[in-house]
């Protein structure tokens, strides 16, 4: 198929549909799990949501980082502070602020936290436990910012995918390796999504249906192999096409059959919503689960499937009005919530 040739833009809104898919994602895999209730038909959809999602956000993370590749030496200790302060600021102020709340509630928590447990905050394990993630991706930006440029760059991510695949194999639970292989996929990704709009291509997925259809098969293929056997290295191959997949859905979203750009449905601008907040989503997300979950489930008794569904709705949606109406209008609480100045 002839691709539809145009000029160069500076955003690509099939990513930001990625990050909103992304997101959905980790909160519904987040709210399933809130009440600690156990069904063969939550175990697979966990399964499927687990086996792909945080590798997609490390990999989205990268995408946004290629920068660093054509970094000096100065850039890059100005690229680490403003990470450390868009990514450490809301980590450390969140986990402080949520640890009375984790300690009045603890005997009713999923994972219960004690005040001899505070330390921990220095090693990432968070009592607002999900924003691990940030404390991660500052680790792996650092390294990245330190270590990778232009010229070594594949040699680095080729080795980071053995020693990715090495502590799936081993079911360690080592993030940091386990995801710099990624992140560094994220970054090559953009390289191919640039080289494609140099060229004057924007929907790089084009013709590439056969092929999503092949990865959708090995997806399923692979996470009933991986249900079965709990063979954790499977979650490579679940993670890689699970990536490809996401990527492929949001450009088709994006783009009709002949590579040219749709309007905006209903469907796709809540997806784009998701995904222009989607970061904010990830901080605010937590606490609302928490308080819900406790009013509804134990204190009130709800119905598991009815309880859920409003946590999740609640958590995926309030933080979006609570951080444009609230936080960002306020420039203290947009420094220490979301590590932002402007």
């Amino acid at each position: 198929m002839e691709r539809i040739v145009r000029k160069n833009s500076n955003r690509y809104t099939e990513v930001d549909i990625a990050r909103g898919i992304g997101i959905f994602f980790v909160v519904l895999g987040h709210s399933i799990k809130q009440t600690g209730v156990s069904a063969e038909w939550i175990r697979i959809l966990t399964y499927v949501i687990y086996s792909f999602h945080m590798p997609l956000f490390f990999c989205l993370s990268g995408f946004v980082s290629a920068k660093i590749l054509s970094m000096k030496r100065p850039e890059r200790v100005s690229y680490v502070l403003g990470r450390a302060r868009r990514l450490l600021v809301p980590y450390f102020v969140i986990g402080i602020l949520y640890i009375p709340v984790k300690l009045r509630m603890s005997a009713l928590a999923v994972k219960p936290f004690a005040v001899t447990d505070i330390w921990k905050l220095l090693i990432g394990q968070n009592p607002d436990v999900s924003l691990w993630f940030l404390y991660i991706l500052f680790l792996i930006e650092l390294i990245c910012a330190v270590l990778v440029n232009a010229y070594n760059f594949r040699s680095i991510w080729y080795g980071s995918f053995f020693l990715s695949v090495a502590i799936y194999w081993l079911n360690f639970d080592i993030r940091v390796p386990k995801y710099l292989f990624f992140f560094l996929m994220g970054i090559w990704v953009r390289l191919k999504f640039e080289d494609s709009r140099k060229a004057g291509y924007e929907d790089v997925m084009d013709g590439q249906d056969l092929l999503a259809f092949l990865a959708l098969v090995t997806d399923i293929a692979a996470i009933i192999f991986l249900y079965r056997t709990t063979i954790t290295v499977t979650m490579m191959l679940t993670s890689l096409c699970g990536i490809y997949l996401v990527l492929w859905s949001s450009s088709r979203m994006v783009y009709n059959i002949d590579g040219e750009k749709r309007k905006p449905g209903a469907f796709t601008g809540k997806l784009l919503l998701l995904g222009l907040f989607s970061m904010d989503i990830y901080i605010l997300h937590e606490p609302i689960m928490t308080i819900i979950r406790l009013i509804l489930w134990n204190r009130l008794g709800w119905n598991y499937i009815l309880c859920t569904a409003i946590i999740f709705l609640c958590a995926l949606c309030l933080p979006i009005p609570i951080s444009k109406w609230i936080i960002r209008k306020v420039k203290p609480l947009r420094i220490l919530f979301f590590g932002e100045r402007k």
